[in-house]
């Protein structure tokens, strides 16, 4: 496994930088709100994958991927989630646009960053058969399961907190020249579009 460990981190870090609801979302938060909101969110993702890591090393994720029931309504529910978060982003741009004063950030379905964050990792299917289809490609017989699963998935979680905090980093400097109603009711609409899409992905393909 030590042998493996360049490789792993390296892989693991081009699959993080495949855009999906991750991207999206420290992206919008960020643009459209500030470096902070973006640090939030990369706490929330870190945590989620965290969780997902507990999950794993205690075969709880193997049960719900052989589940089919489990697996649908984990799918539901996190495809449901993004829907529903891309209708609130939608509806704060549109408050934005009505209302020149009004609150520019989701409402309280939506939540905090941090929350934004861990639920869509927590929920999404996806990032739980990655966990199940990945790791084992680089465990090494003979050695602790256990070990090796919980070693990975702290890597997992160290290289996502550099990639995403180094990514709020660099456009977090756009942020300050971001701060007309326009733009920021086009980052959210954007923003609100790609979730959607990505919801509806989950929602009605496979995970």
């Amino acid at each position: 496994m030590i042998d493996q460990v360049p490789l792993f981190i390296g892989t693991t870090l081009l699959v993080l930088a495949i855009p999906g609801p991750d991207f999206v979302v420290v992206t919008r938060n960020t643009l459209s709100g500030t470096r902070r909101r973006g640090y939030l969110t990369v706490l929330g993702i870190c945590g989620g994958l965290t969780f997902l890591t507990v999950l794993t090393a205690a075969g709880v994720a193997a049960l719900i991927t052989s589940h089919p029931a489990m697996l649908g309504a984990l799918r539901l529910t996190g495809g449901g989630y993004l829907v529903l978060l891309a209708g609130a982003m939608a509806v704060a741009a549109w408050r934005r646009t009505r209302f020149e004063n009004a609150d520019s950030q989701p409402g309280r379905f939506a939540g905090s960053p941090l929350r934004q964050g861990f639920l869509s990792n927590v929920l999404n299917p996806k990032a739980l058969v990655f966990y199940l289809t990945f790791m084992p490609q680089f465990v090494t017989p003979g050695t602790s399961v256990l070990g090796q699963t919980l070693l990975m998935g702290t890597l997992v979680v160290l290289c996502a907190a550099a990639w995403w905090t180094a990514y709020v980093s660099a456009i977090g400097v756009l942020a300050p020249a971001l701060r007309r109603t326009r733009v920021r009711t086009a980052i959210d609409a954007v923003a609100a579009t790609a979730l959607g899409g990505l919801g509806v992905s989950t929602l009605f393909g496979g995970p």
